[in-house]
């Protein structure tokens, strides 16, 4: 990969720096900085949907599309990309060797069964990377949701800019919602809020620049959202850059939705909407870039929808749109930042708490269904013996409960108690914070 390529021709010239002393290599640092104007820093995020099945499981015109996406990299030239449901390596590996002419830094961030869906590139050397799994991604017998098995992660891509700033850029992709009225996964995306937020919160110390991106699947009024806003301390950039009403989650969620409101998926205005949906402007803003200055000043020059319809046709890039902004970071003067200053947000804690709580008691309710079902598939197979009327049928029949037995046994005995034991992870880790 290019950036370990980096690495290694940086290595080849240690002997030669290691003469320099270290006293003047650090005042030269910082007469360079105080002579040196605010650098100007540009990032975008996508969802790119591009799942690689056949249709209709997989995405319409992925190939053709994420072809136009990746012109659209070369074209703008952007500092830093990061992208989601990128679920293919494959798809990956063409999409770097396209843009390594402009972007010749690029990491896949590995994880599932899947994969993450979730890459980075950049114009500049990525010198570290890691990588943290929820701990909790939906449920294993949930096929058709397929969340499970995507592995869902944060992804930290340290970035090396112009040879002294440090960029921390994360890009993450959370649960889907599905049903906002019976909302199933709620407690599983409320803990992977809080884990992001501990992650970004712990991993950005002594960074310049933070920056957070991706597909979280939440709505700017939802809690998990004003977890992560409030516990790690960033700020939302399309909201500081345009006025909005405001996002406390009080009050009718319409006054949250429509392409004005920033929308950047279920668009009426893209072609792989539901025909239901482009009906009406009822589009969500789930798409997010975060941000937070770090020992450098950070400022929002802007920040704007971008990659909605490919030009020249009648398609759109993906079924999401993305998100652009421009940075000015002045690193004339770096600070370190005091651990002091934080302080939690009680009431969201509070709340989310509520809420883990309610997923570790359906859990445990679950967990006795899945075992009365592995019981009464028992009795059936046991019953079926003695019934000798079709022989080829009722083998088949027993086969049938067999499988399903078993797989009620693993969901009531580990599937489920893992589920438990991590919601019941998530709410003593609020807790402590709140007894402190």
């Amino acid at each position: 990969m290019a950036s370990e390529e980096h690495e290694s021709l940086e290595s080849g010239q240690v002997e030669e720096e290691i003469e320099e002393p270290v006293m003047r290599r650090e005042s030269f640092a910082a007469l360079r900085r105080d002579h040196v104007a605010p650098r100007q820093l540009r990032v975008v995020t996508l969802n790119a949907w591009c799942l690689p099945q056949p249709w209709p499981i997989g995405s319409t015109d992925r190939v053709h599309r994420l072809e136009k996406i990746g012109q659209y990299m070369i074209e703008e030239t952007y500092d830093i990309v990061g992208l989601q449901e990128l679920w293919s390596y494959q798809d990956y590996v063409r999409l770097s060797e396209q843009v390594s002419s402009i972007y010749p830094y690029y990491h896949y961030f590995h994880s599932g069964f899947t994969g993450s869906g979730v890459c980075v590139f950049s114009r500049h050397p990525i010198i570290s990377t890691l990588t943290s799994r929820y701990s909790l991604n939906g449920f294993a017998h949930h096929i058709h949701r397929g969340d499970w098995f995507g592995g869902k992660v944060v992804g930290l891509t340290e970035i090396e800019v112009d040879g002294d700033l440090r960029v921390n850029f994360y890009t993450t992709h959370l649960h889907a919602e599905y049903d906002r009225e019976n909302d199933l996964y709620l407690p599983h995306r409320t803990a992977q809020s809080f884990e992001l937020a501990q992650f970004v919160r712990h991993t950005a110390r002594g960074a310049d620049v933070v920056i957070v991106t991706g597909d979280l699947n939440m709505e700017p009024c939802d809690l998990g959202f004003r977890l992560i806003l409030s516990h790690a301390k960033l700020f939302d950039a399309w909201r500081m850059s345009h006025e909005v009403e405001s996002e406390d989650g009080d009050g009718e969620l319409l006054k949250y939705r429509g392409i004005a409101k920033g929308g950047t998926c279920d668009r009426p205005d893209n072609c792989y909407s539901k025909k239901a949906l482009r009906a009406v402007d009822d589009s969500k803003r789930i798409d997010y870039m975060l941000f937070k200055s770090g020992r450098c000043n950070v400022k929002l020059e802007e920040c704007e929808i971008t990659l909605n319809q490919i030009p020249g046709e009648e398609i759109n890039y993906s079924d999401h749109v993305g998100l652009r902004a421009r940075f000015t970071i002045d690193d004339r003067f770096r600070h370190e930042k005091s651990l002091n200053t934080w302080e939690p947000n009680r009431p969201l804690l509070i709340e989310a708490i509520g809420i883990v709580a309610g997923g570790e008691r359906r859990a445990r309710t679950d967990r006795i269904f899945f075992l009365v079902l592995a019981v009464i598939c028992l009795i059936l197979i046991l019953g079926s013996l003695f019934f000798e009327v079709f022989p080829m049928g009722f083998a088949v029949f027993r086969f049938a409960l067999t499988i399903l037995g078993v797989f009620f046994v693993w969901q009531g005995l580990i599937g489920l108690t893992l589920e438990r034991k991590a919601l019941k992870a998530a709410k003593q880790a609020i807790q402590q914070i709140l007894n402190n």
